[in-house]
């Protein structure tokens, strides 16, 4: 695997994980953040936090040592999501999404956003230098949608057992050749990915992880768990709900933030 800028952070395991801070209060995110900073590299917010500003999730995030990933997941006319992501990255976001889908002059103009918004300096960044803010990721296909969603959406064959994988391909090169630097896929679309010497420098970045000590979310429909996206060539997993609810599982969030660095410290063993 080539080198990439994003990739030099990942120094130990826990710097691989993604806490999604989805549907809660930034109160219950901060305390969230508080309790499991040691175990994780990033926290993830979205929409929900915007009432407070990117700024300042960025600036609480980096207090605890952490990268922040907006998961704008910006789809919109090119002009837009220009503006959209220049904005997110004045804010010190370090990962950014966008969905590949938008095409790729919408992704071109994504990466002009993050240019324009990395030769401006509005904000300090206090945790993520000026080369790690802005990176663009690329949304493939979410980790919601299974064969019957893809042929509605995207006019694929369900019956073609790699109809998805090829489509997240296809995502991968549109995000490739726009210069975007990383894409987020499901883990079972990993091998494809990593099968391509194209794909190299391209940032994975693998939501919908259920670790093994938790129970299958019902709205995920193409999950593994973070030592299999790992061992299959994930760089980062994003957890919500195992950590967020980890109380369900009888764990303390901590406990269950440190058993999935725990996870990803087996799967880069079986990488190796």
């Amino acid at each position: 695997m080539s080198a990439n800028i994003y990739r030099e952070q990942l120094v130990v395991p826990g710097d691989r994980v993604i806490s999604a801070l989805d549907n809660m209060s930034w109160e219950a995110a901060t305390a969230q953040v508080n309790e499991i900073g040691d175990f994780i590299g990033m926290g993830k917010t979205n929409a929900l936090h915007q009432r407070l500003g990117t700024d300042h999730a960025v600036d609480t995030l980096a207090e605890n040592g952490l990268y922040t990933m907006l998961d704008g997941k910006y789809h919109d006319i090119p002009e837009t999501v220009a503006g959209l992501v220049r904005e997110a990255t004045l804010s010190g976001s370090s990962l950014i999404t966008v969905h590949a889908s938008g095409g790729e002059r919408m992704l071109e103009a994504a990466i002009k956003g993050r240019d324009q918004g990395r030769d401006q300096t509005r904000n300090v960044f206090k945790r993520a230098d000026r080369e790690r803010i802005g990176g663009v990721l690329g949304i493939t296909v979410l980790t919601s949608l299974d064969g019957e969603d893809c042929e509605s959406i995207f006019g694929i064959d369900k019956e073609d057992k790699d109809a998805i994988k090829k489509k997240v391909v296809q995502f991968a090169y549109m995000a490739l050749d726009a210069g975007l630097d990383g894409i987020v896929c499901s883990s079972l679309e990993l091998s494809a990915i990593r099968a391509n010497k194209d794909f190299d420098d391209l940032l994975t970045v693998v939501p919908g992880i259920t670790p093994a000590f938790a129970t299958k979310a019902t709205d995920q429909k193409r999950t593994t768990t973070a030592k299999q996206a790992i061992e299959q060539g994930a760089d980062l997993v994003v957890i919500g709900r195992a950590i967020n609810d980890a109380k369900a599982y009888g764990l303390t969030k901590a406990e269950a933030a440190q058993a999935v660095a725990e996870e990803v410290k087996e799967g880069l063993a079986l990488a190796a």
